[in-house]
């Protein structure tokens, strides 16, 4: 199967093989990625939250993005990465849009990007870079970085008119050159008729099974931070709670003079001598 992002999403969804994708963050994340053979990785902007610890994604700049994409290109395989356009990067003028996005393609050596939204600039933009041969992965329906104006995390497309803006979106996403779409929190009903109408796959997080595809964040499905995941992010492993026990099982055995093991040590190498 093509090690190439969009031949490989096409091919999925023409032999109706659901779409596997994950965020990845670094080495460690990238590995779990590749071995798992996800078919695609996303470096999120949810490095806000689940590396660095903030509230929101807003802080999360495009350098950081650029960094953080970088390290996992080096440990997946590149082409299947795509870099999540941070807030303020994107959405404002198109050009900007554009040279921010292929700064970021180029210096990264990513696979593809993402942004939120499909407002007339994101629309254009679309258009200019796919032109340009960089492929965009769309994504409507709940936006992270719009948590403020919307006064928080609901689900999406409630309403009719709701539902006839997100669908008009994903059309006009679909019709700029969109890649793909990711839905989130997007009401299943909708999603459904979505994932119908469109000739490009849709990948669902939080908006039921009937989707194309699903991603999550990783951090989320391994239990690696403390507190509740999302209702929608089922917890495969609780990986914090794992490393907080064996590291207060070192630290005792160092207190009590169980670490190091007693015995005849092997010499330490010193890196760089002979």
């Amino acid at each position: 199967m093509s090690e190439f992002l969009t031949a490989r999403l096409r091919q999925k969804q023409d032999q109706h093989k659901p779409i596997v994708s994950i965020t990845a963050y670094d080495y460690f994340t990238a590995l779990i990625a590749r071995e798992a053979d996800v078919d695609f990785v996303l470096v999120g902007d949810s490095l806000g939250n689940v590396v660095q610890g903030a509230k929101t994604t807003v802080p999360v700049t495009l350098e950081q993005a650029i960094y953080h994409t970088r390290l996992v290109c080096a440990h997946f395989p590149a082409e299947r990465v795509v870099l999540d356009m941070p807030f303020g990067t994107f959405k404002l003028e198109a050009h900007e849009t554009v040279h921010n996005a292929v700064h970021a393609f180029k210096e990264s050596g990513c696979g593809g990007v993402k942004f939120e939204g499909a407002n007339h600039e994101n629309i254009f933009a679309t258009r200019k870079l796919v032109d340009a041969g960089v492929p965009v992965l769309g994504h409507i329906g709940l936006q992270p970085q719009r948590v403020h104006t919307e006064g928080g995390y609901r689900m999406q497309g409630k309403t009719p008119a709701q539902a006839e803006q997100i669908m008009t979106e994903a059309r006009a996403l679909e019709d700029a050159g969109a890649f793909a779409v990711v839905l989130e929190c997007v009401v299943p009903e909708l999603a459904e008729r979505i994932t119908a109408a469109l000739k490009i796959p849709t990948i669902g997080i939080g908006c039921g099974p009937s989707t194309d595809g699903q991603i999550i964040v990783m951090h989320d499905i391994l239990g690696m931070l403390p507190g509740k995941a999302p209702s929608f992010a089922r917890q495969y492993a609780q990986l914090f709670e794992e490393a907080v026990r064996a590291t207060a099982a070192y630290a005792e055995d160092v207190r009590q003079g169980r670490f190091p093991v007693v015995g005849t040590p092997k010499p330490a190498r010193i890196y760089g001598s002979d």
